[in-house]
Order: structure tokens, then C-alpha cells, then sequence
């Protein structure tokens, strides 16, 4: 009876022992593999040295870096063919961190870089970017500080001096116009503004996804 209940207990210790393991394990995924619509569309085994995973649509088969500190928001998720449309959201909670909300636009209609950045961008400013190592694709970038005055109308003023609230990238495929925008939102962290934020390191992040996007 005594060594019945030994291994009993033996069990229950190994038992618990190997539950406290898996949870360990599943706490370190970083955010993007634990929710279960985000990580439908990553490949588990691509993930970089900096922190990415390669993303491939199931409609339309492009593919392009996704952080893996963000998930899909579910609410704006359209994945249809030919058109897509859908947000990332960072799953940081640190009130000093600088949040993000990049929005993912996909057609297969060509677009016209000018017209776009004239919408989104300061004074419809932005630039080509010159690639050596690109996968085709045509990639431009625009930027933009947004704010609202006493009468509640949207100003746009100059980035460089502000620092960008606004990362607006445009990145098609030349041959066949298939197209994706990305507008990269930032919210400042709390009690500060966005005079702080780096023109630079904003510019670079969104360049390191818009640089990846394989048609």
C-alpha cells in the first residue's frame, strides 16, 4: 500500500512538475504565435534574429515580415481575393513605450504613388526608395505629424520637426501593379508627445517590412 501510494504521489509531482514546464514554455511565445488568427498565417520556423516572422496571405499568396510582438485585430481582418484589409496591433502594456496601429492594405489594382501621398502624407511629400537588394518592387514612403486645433481641423505638420504621429509606405510590383499600403499610427507614450519620436527609427522599422512584401 505504501509503495502505491509513493508512486501515486510520484506521479502527481511529475505530473505537475511537466504542467509547470508547458506553461513556462507557452508564457515565452512571443504575442503574435499565441493568438491563434495570427499565427494561422505565420510560418513557425521563419522567425528572424530581430524579430519577425514571414506572414503569407492565404487569398492572395503575398507574403511580407510581421513583429512578433503584434497581433491581427480580428474586428478589421478582411481577407478576401484580390482584396485585403486588416491592423496589427502591439501587444506591449508599458505606458513609456511608444504603441503602434499598422493598418495592411492589399489590391491587384495599380495605384498611383502621387495621388496617394497627397492624401496621407505632409504636403503630399515622399521619396523612392532605392533598393540593392529588393525582390522587384517599387517602394515609397511618406510621413506626417497629425493634430487637431481648438477647432477641431486636422493640421499636418512637418515631421522632421515633430516627429511622425504617421508612416504612410506604398510597395508595388511593377509588372503587375499588385499593390500594399501600409499606414503605420503611432500613439505617444503617456505624458509625453510625439516631439520625441524618431523620424529615423520609424522610418526604419516600416522600411523593414516594406522591403520584405514578396508578391
Amino acid at each position: 500500500m505504501r509503495k502505491k501510494l509513493l508512486f501515486i504521489g510520484f506521479t502527481v509531482l511529475i505530473i505537475i512538475v511537466l504542467g509547470g514546464w508547458l506553461l513556462m514554455k507557452m508564457s515565452e511565445r512571443p504575442a503574435a504565435l499565441k493568438d491563434s488568427l495570427t499565427a494561422s498565417h505565420l510560418d513557425k520556423e521563419s522567425r528572424t534574429s530581430d524579430g519577425f516572422f514571414r506572414y503569407t496571405s492565404k487569398k492572395n499568396e503575398y507574403s511580407m515580415f510581421f513583429p512578433e510582438k503584434y497581433v491581427i485585430d480580428r474586428e478589421t481582418f478582411q481577407e478576401r481575393k484580390e482584396f485585403e484589409s486588416w491592423r496589427m496591433l502591439s501587444k506591449e502594456n508599458d505606458e513609456k513605450a511608444l504603441i503602434r496601429s499598422i493598418k495592411i492594405l492589399y489590391n491587384n489594382n495599380d495605384s498611383i504613388p502621387d495621388a496617394f501621398f497627397e492624401r496621407y502624407s505632409f504636403e503630399g511629400k515622399f521619396e523612392k526608395v532605392t533598393l540593392t537588394d529588393s525582390n522587384g518592387n517599387e517602394i515609397y514612403i511618406g510621413y506626417v505629424n497629425n493634430y487637431f486645433d481648438e477647432n477641431a481641423k486636422l493640421i499636418k505638420r512637418d515631421p522632421a520637426k515633430y516627429g511622425p504621429t504617421l508612416v504612410i509606405s506604398l510597395i508595388k510590383d511593377p509588372d503587375t501593379g499588385k499593390t500594399i499600403k501600409i499606414h503605420s499610427s503611432t500613439v505617444c507614450p503617456k505624458n509625453s508627445t510625439c516631439q520625441k519620436v524618431s523620424l529615423k527609427s520609424e522610418k526604419e522599422f516600416i522600411l523593414k517590412i516594406a522591403k520584405s512584401v514578396k508578391f
